[in-house]
């Protein structure tokens, strides 16, 4: 949060700034799309944290990458591991999953924080590595984290389950398609 706050805060501060050029008569940086930049940029900043806060909503179907993507782009703002590299490996086509999406969204921060954390301690990216078959979708990182009370009570909101293999953590999701044919049967 304080890295989207800082984030919000120079989007306020360059706003204000072309609020003041513009009523001094500044037409070039209005003409150049200095104005619209900011806007599309505060625009951003808004959407980012609007992803944020828990919603009544049930949960959903969903494909797994999206979520992530967004996990990364809000957790590159974070004031401690920001610079750290993260990588992204997806095995084939994914299937979708059925979870609450800011459940789901705050158990890939998460799980981005404990990747991160881990790359920055050894000096290398952090790997995330997507797979899937018709029974279940796995993000598999590198950490020697567990995930924490959080991430187990965020797990289990979405339906999944956090199991260790060797110096990985595992994600496994139950797939959209395996909830469907339990419920028929």
């Amino acid at each position: 949060l304080a890295g989207l706050v800082h984030m919000l805060n120079n989007r306020v501060t360059a706003l204000s700034v072309c609020a003041e050029l513009a009523a001094m008569g500044d037409d070039q940086m209005i003409s150049d799309g200095l104005l619209t930049t900011e806007v599309r940029r505060l625009q951003a900043a808004s959407a980012m944290i609007g992803l944020m806060p828990p919603r009544p909503h049930q949960p959903e179907a969903l494909e797994i990458r999206p979520v992530l993507d967004d996990a990364l782009a809000l957790h590159a703002h974070h004031p401690r591991t920001r610079l750290v590299e993260c990588e992204v490996a997806a095995e084939g086509a994914m299937q979708p999953v059925r979870a609450p999406r800011w459940a789901l969204l705050r158990l890939m921060l998460v799980l981005v924080d404990a990747a991160k954390d881990s790359a920055a301690s050894t000096s290398t990216r952090a790997s995330f590595h997507l797979s899937s078959d018709e029974r279940e979708v796995r993000l598999r990182i590198v950490t020697p984290s567990d995930g924490g009370a959080y991430g187990a009570e965020m797990t289990a909101t979405c339906g999944g389950m956090l199991a260790r293999d060797g110096d990985a953590l595992v994600l496994t999701l139950p797939s959209l398609l395996a909830l469907r044919q339990r419920e028929r049967e």
